[in-house]
């Protein structure tokens, strides 16, 4: 008998400029993510924050109508093209900001947050990166997937944690399985499908365990973000940017923040393609 359960995303917007639908609960299910948006994006919505103690991910759909820029206090300043991924490990704190490389134009993507285990928390930032080419891809009867991050992809993670955009044509069968001791969820991007008895359509989440496969049917063309992990299940204290393993580290991180600890960043003031994507 089946265990997998179906939950829902929560919606968001900002104005005319971010909309997103998003997974933050239950956190026992997600572990080890803390959060996923399925966004899209139009003007720069966010000012220059902070993060601490987990990764904040971007992946933008092959079909986003504009990459997206990110910087950080490192002294980054980042192109993510469609199909791309970034990766800001924030360990005890960096800054960040992102916004679409053109005005106007439609960022379509995953903001994924990704926990550090607690003894990783502490850490120095770093930022990752991975181009669509550099991600591997795979094929079966009537699907195909791209390995965003994990499994065979090369970046360099502190602890098991994976990503896959699978897209299942109209009347085929995708298979998923899990490593032992791993579990997962998988997001419906679009389309409609079946997982035994329990409907799957956008805004809708399947959760994955490793105890069996779970045979996902497409009704039709199906995209799914699917996510795998080893559970940290360490505690959690969640203050706004921050997740740390206590209150202190919280307190410790708002103190790095505002003593400019975490680095500063001023806010943009121009909105072009940064220079390392120019010829």
């Amino acid at each position: 008998m089946s265990t997998a359960r179906l939950f829902p995303a929560q919606h968001h917007r900002i104005g005319s400029g971010f909309e997103a639908e998003g997974w933050r609960e239950p956190l026992a299910l997600l572990d080890p993510f803390l959060m996923v948006d399925h966004f899209r994006m139009r003007e720069p919505v966010f000012a220059p924050h902070p993060h601490a103690g987990f990764s904040a991910v971007t992946y933008l759909f092959d079909d986003s109508a504009t990459g997206m820029v990110s910087r950080d206090s490192l002294g980054g300043e980042h192109a993510i093209q469609p199909g791309g991924l970034h990766w800001t490990l924030a360990g005890r704190g960096v800054m960040h900001d992102e916004f679409p490389a053109q005005a106007g134009r439609e960022a379509h993507g995953l903001q994924i947050f990704v926990n550090l285990p607690a003894d990783q928390k502490l850490r120095a930032p770093e930022v990752l990166k991975l181009a669509p080419e550099q991600m591997p891809r795979y094929e079966g009867a009537g699907w195909r997937a791209v390995q965003v991050f994990g499994g065979e992809a090369g970046l360099r993670l502190v602890s098991p944690a994976a990503l896959s955009i699978v897209d299942v044509d109209a009347g085929a069968r995708f298979d998923t399985a899990l490593a032992v001791g791993e579990q997962g969820f998988a997001i419906v991007v679009s389309g409609h499908g079946q997982a035994g008895e329990l409907p799957l359509s956008p805004g809708r989440a399947l959760s994955l365990t490793d105890l069996a496969p779970i045979s996902l049917q497409a009704d039709e063309g199906l995209r799914l973000a699917c996510f795998s992990g080893r559970p940290l299940r360490e505690p959690v204290v969640r203050h706004g940017p921050f997740a740390m393993s206590d209150e202190g580290q919280v307190v410790a991180a708002l103190q790095r923040f505002h003593s400019g600890g975490m680095g500063r960043l001023s806010p943009r003031t121009t909105n072009t393609v940064p220079k390392e994507t120019q010829s």
